[in-house]
């Protein structure tokens, strides 16, 4: 903070002071000396009259100087400023200017977006940079941070935003502090245009204080205050995977902002013309209160890359969060094979019968064609057409098979591992093979009599995503495990090699019950109890198979297969995530990628791992990916969608809004308030007005002290009579005074007669 003066030549006013004590000193009465004895009680009362007076003329002396001095100290104007004592108050400035420009600030209100209404507040600021100031323009988007050739420059960029999904806005904040500091301007500034909202600053560190030498942050509150939108939050898929002739389960969870109202919503599947054709149509009770459920069936899906969405009919506030869209595979069953214990038929009749029960093998609607072979004969059987490999109640595996293993999975393919009592001992079965493809080390058998069961602590994981559509009602205390391996996960490669195993699922012990490890560019699923045992064998392990009505098993049996077996492509991603796509040929050096805009580009394939690799995925949408040729040629696709915090426009509260914006945050959203911020700060706070409010009490205490001083007291006029009086009787001074003559006696004998006075 710094002190300074408009027009500081008014200043010498100050001088005037002296004038009320120049005249203090001429106007001084003195006082007339009276040589009199008989007055010593009149003298004492004089001195102290007299110091009563001096006080009070004090008193009013510096009342008055006060006055005088705060008067001239107003006509100079002072001007309080936050940067400092600066004497180039409207020197040049480095600026930088940064946009939140999430999909969200597409927001509507009041016919115009959030972007827009940035973009106009920042020509405010524009307008009142000083001569010789650069400009920054700087998004979330992720572009390079540089500042413009010119303010007018600087203004065509603000034009030019546009709303896209991105990089956070923290990191383009701390862009800009990097792009200021190394600017040679002494004076800078940092505004950010947010809408002050959860998507935009969750989960964010609070903005540090700013140091010496740093700018402070102005925050530029461009939200909502009443929006009115319908929104697809996400999209649950029965599976990216889906055999021909059955059904895609497809179930969109969506909201509401603003009143109640009723909307439909739509599901539609992409022709092979390009065009979507709609498939279901639900109307929909939209409330404030919960979220919406709406569950659609897609049946008759033909086999191939199968992409679609689900869309709000009608318009609201925000487009981006109308849609969301899907990506899935249909064709023949996956072929798995099924590795168990002697006699494998009877070892996996549970996980044949819930991956593939014989109905629907029957109507050519099961996901999996399992082949059931001898586990100690695995190592003799082709794996080249499967798709994924089941190990049930595996034994130690020599370290040749666990290595096959390893790069069968690493080629992006799956296995599923359900570990039993034939592992035997952990020194035996734990090997430096078994551990890369398990991620871990087998430690004991967990014994637990009774209360032991499986217990996800969350649904997030796409393995235990079905369960969702139950939630809290599925019974795993129903189906008691009374003994598992514990498995210990093994620290990921000091190189980075190997990624850590991650626990999907554990039991009410606390101990993992279902982990999860990538190999390559496929994965490993491991659950640590068996499900070959029988019914009534005494020593099995669990009831998860053998319980009544075991749905809960069969959900799950499908799911980690599905998982382990699909995990080949990224078919579903998020904007701005990778998509990996394998294709069969490898004789291909490139392939074109189809945005939903319509734009073609180049995509590299790599020959080694036959994948292809798409990283410009910033555009929501349906993607499609051909590589050598419509005849013979590899058709794939992908869809996009945006991430939860992209559309979610719910404004912070003011206390969530304060801690997150850091002490001493300045806040401005309308122009009058960016103005006087700037004047503030660059320019300085005038105290005029609290200038003159001083003057004026000054002016208001020296009127009450001389009324109260110089009031006539109370029998001052009786006082000032019998002094006249007494002092018409006193000689003056140095006269002689006679002495006092004493009263004559009376005389003796009786009174004298006075004479008769006889009338003529």
């Amino acid at each position: 903070m710094g002190l300074s003066f408009i027009t500081p030549m008014l200043l010498g006013g100050a001088a005037l002071v002296a004038v009320p004590l120049v005249l203090h000193l001429i106007m001084r009465r003195k006082p007339v000396p009276h040589d009199f004895p008989a007055l010593r009680f009149l003298r004492e009362k004089a001195v102290a009259n007299r110091r009563r007076l001096q006080l009070s003329h004090i008193v009013l002396l510096l009342l008055r100087m006060a006055a005088i001095a705060l008067v001239a100290l107003a006509l100079a104007r002072p001007v309080l400023r936050g940067a400092g004592w600066l004497a180039d108050g409207e020197g040049p400035v480095a600026a930088a200017l940064v946009f939140d420009t999430a999909p969200r600030m597409a927001l509507r209100e009041a016919n115009e977006t959030r972007l827009v209404r940035a973009g106009q507040l920042a020509r405010v600021l524009l307008a009142k940079l000083p001569e010789g100031s650069t400009v920054a323009v700087l998004d979330t988007s992720g572009g390079a941070a540089a500042f413009s050739p010119s303010v007018a420059a600087a203004s065509a960029r603000i034009d030019r935003l546009a709303a896209a999904a991105g990089g956070s806005l923290p990191t383009a904040i701390a862009e800009a502090r990097r792009l200021l500091a190394g600017s040679e301007l002494a004076r800078k500034e940092l505004s950010v245009f947010t809408d002050c909202s959860h998507g935009a600053w969750d989960n964010a560190a609070p903005q540090p204080e700013p140091t010496a030498g740093e700018p402070a942050v102005l925050f530029v509150d461009v939200g909502a205050s009443a929006p009115r939108n319908f929104a697809i939050d996400a999209l649950d898929l029965s599976g990216e995977r889906i055999s021909a002739g059955t059904s895609l389960a497809v179930t969109a969870s969506a909201s509401r902002s603003g009143p109640d109202a009723t909307r439909a919503v739509a599901v539609e599947v992409l022709g092979r013309d390009g065009e979507y054709v709609r498939r279901g149509v639900k109307p929909v009770e939209w409330t404030t209160s919960a979220p919406v459920q709406i569950d659609f069936d897609v049946s008759g899906l033909e086999p191939g890359t199968r992409q679609g969405r689900v869309v709000i009919e009608g318009s609201d506030d925000l487009e981006a969060d109308d849609v969301r869209y899907f990506t899935v595979e249909v064709g023949a069953p996956a072929k798995v094979i099924v590795a168990a214990p002697r006699p494998a038929a009877r070892t996996a009749a549970f996980i044949t019968q819930a991956i593939a029960p014989r109905l629907l093998v029957k109507s050519g609607k099961s996901r999996f064609e399992p082949e059931v072979v001898d586990i100690d004969s695995l190592g003799t059987v082709s794996w080249d057409t499967a798709q994924g490999i089941v190990l049930l109640d595996p034994p130690p595996l020599p370290p040749q098979v666990w290595e096959s293993l390893e790069r069968w999975v690493a080629g992006g393919r799956g296995l599923a591992i359900w570990l039993g009592p034939r592992a035997g001992s952990p020194e035996r079965f734990n090997t430096d093979a078994s551990r890369r493809v398990l991620g871990g080390d087998l430690v004991r058998v967990w014994r637990s009599r009774e209360g032991n069961y499986l217990a996800p602590a969350a649904l997030d994981h796409p393995i235990l995503a079905a369960f969702r559509r139950v939630g809290d009602a599925v019974p795993w205390q129903d189906y008691p495990v009374t003994r598992h391996w514990e498995f210990k996960a093994a620290e990921p490669a000091a190189d980075g090699g190997g990624a850590a195993a991650t626990v999907v699922a554990a039991y009410r012990n606390g101990l993992p019950a279902v982990i999860e490890h990538r190999v390559g560019g496929g994965s490993v699923v491991l659950v640590t109890t068996p499900v070959s045992q029988s019914a009534n064998d005494p020593e099995a392990w669990n009831t998860l198979a053998t319980g009544f009505e075991p749905w809960p098993f069969v959900i799950l049996a499908n799911e980690t297969l599905l998982h382990a077996v699909d995990t080949s492509d990224n078919r579903n991603v998020l904007a701005g995530s990778a998509a990996v796509l394998h294709i069969e040929r490898r004789d291909v050096p490139a392939a074109v990628v189809s945005t939903p805009s319509g734009d073609d580009f180049p995509a590299a394939v790599d020959q080694k791992r036959g994948t292809i690799t798409v990283t410009a995925t910033e555009v929501p949408g349906n993607y499609t990916v051909r590589a050598g040729g419509d005849i013979g040629g590899v058709a794939k696709g992908f869809s996009v969608n945006l991430a939860p915090p992209a559309t979610d426009f719910a404004r912070l509260s003011d206390d969530s809004l304060a801690a997150v914006l850091g002490p001493g945050h300045r806040l401005a959203r309308s122009e009058d308030q960016i103005v006087r911020d700037v004047n503030r700060e660059r320019v300085g706070s005038e105290l005029y007005p609290w200038v003159i409010v001083l003057v004026a009490l000054a002016m208001a205490a020296d009127w009450i002290a001389a009324n109260r001083f110089y009031a006539p007291r109370e029998g001052i006029d009786a006082q000032r009579v019998a002094a006249a009086e007494f002092a018409a009787d006193v000689p003056p001074a140095g006269s002689a005074v006679p002495p006092p003559v004493p009263p004559a006696a009376p005389p003796s004998g009786p009174p004298p007669v006075p004479p008769l006075e006889v009338p003529a």
